[in-house]
């Protein structure tokens, strides 16, 4: 088991430990966004503190859509990682086979940790009563992501700067080519913006169901990238003026490197948006004689 998180440096001719390739890239993403990459060590060093604990963990799988599974760190054994078994909602396991990819997602100290796992198979665990029972055993991963949970904090769009969303019934792929309203596409403007979701403005309202999964299409301005991901709607008021005010929540960014190169952008506009205000805010302010 020790010899497990050895790891073999590799040092230059002045002495100091020369970084793994693993590591120069991870070095690199550690630049200010909120998504970092981790190297080999940082992993064993993660997963290390939360089998200890036996933190909690997000398993999600895709069949129909993405579908998130709650589980448990339990040990490293053999090269695998451990887990309860995960069931349903309502109390049925999600049936596993060899192969199968699953993502991993945890909260540990001040970070989020995302990462994705081959199952390996089942295997048993001995409770301290001497009970045996059924385990989910993973490959162990060799990637993984640590996600500020700072990030979640919804950061406002600054008056001068402008976020497009347009979005429409199904997922980020089934974008229709018909006009707003009527099962088409309904356009608005961003308000607030994080990880985890964001607040639009429409001026009509939108026909959807709380709960519904919606594709978006977040656009950040001329010459800019539009983003596209999937959302879940989570509510709609109406304002005093007739518009209204509709909050979504990401679904399936923690799942997919694509998901997670969104992640990454949203993080970029957000510091950008923080700086921006930041700077709006000190050249607005009044001058003391």
């Amino acid at each position: 088991m020790a010899g497990f998180w050895t790891v073999i440096l590799d040092r230059r001719p002045d002495g100091k430990i020369k970084p793994s390739p693993i590591e120069e890239r991870a070095q690199k993403s550690n630049n200010g966004d909120i998504m970092q990459d981790l190297n080999i060590r940082q992993i064993g060093e993660s997963l290390h503190d939360a089998v200890e604990r036996h933190i909690p963990l997000s398993l999600s799988v895709q069949t129909d859509g993405w579908v998130n599974l709650h589980s448990r760190f339990l040990a490293v054994r053999d090269d695998k990682l451990l887990v309860e078994l995960p069931i349903l909602d309502d109390g049925v396991p999600h049936e596993f086979v060899p192969a199968e990819k699953v993502a991993l997602s945890f909260k540990l100290k001040h970070h989020k940790y995302l990462s994705s796992a081959r199952v390996a198979g089942l295997d048993k665990w001995r409770l301290e009563d001497g009970t045996d029972i059924s385990v989910l055993s993973l490959c162990y991963p060799m990637q993984m992501q640590r996600l500020q949970r700072r990030s979640f904090t919804r950061v406002e769009v600054p008056a001068g700067r402008i976020v497009r969303v347009s979005f429409w019934s199904g997922d980020k792929n089934s974008e229709p080519a018909r006009p707003s309203g009527a099962g088409g596409v309904w356009a608005g403007k961003v308000v607030d913006l994080s990880a985890g979701g964001f607040q639009a403005v429409l001026s009509d309202e939108a026909e959807l169901e709380e709960g519904q999964t919606v594709g978006v299409r977040l656009a950040f301005g001329p010459g800019e990238t539009s983003v596209y991901c999937d959302a879940q709607f989570r509510h709609g008021i109406k304002q005093a003026d007739g518009s209204w005010s509709l909050g979504f929540q990401f679904i399936g960014l923690a799942q997919t490197d694509a998901g997670r190169d969104v992640l990454r952008t949203l993080g970029r506009k957000m510091n950008e948006f923080i700086k921006f205000a930041a700077r709006t805010k000190k050249f607005s302010a009044p001058r003391t004689a």
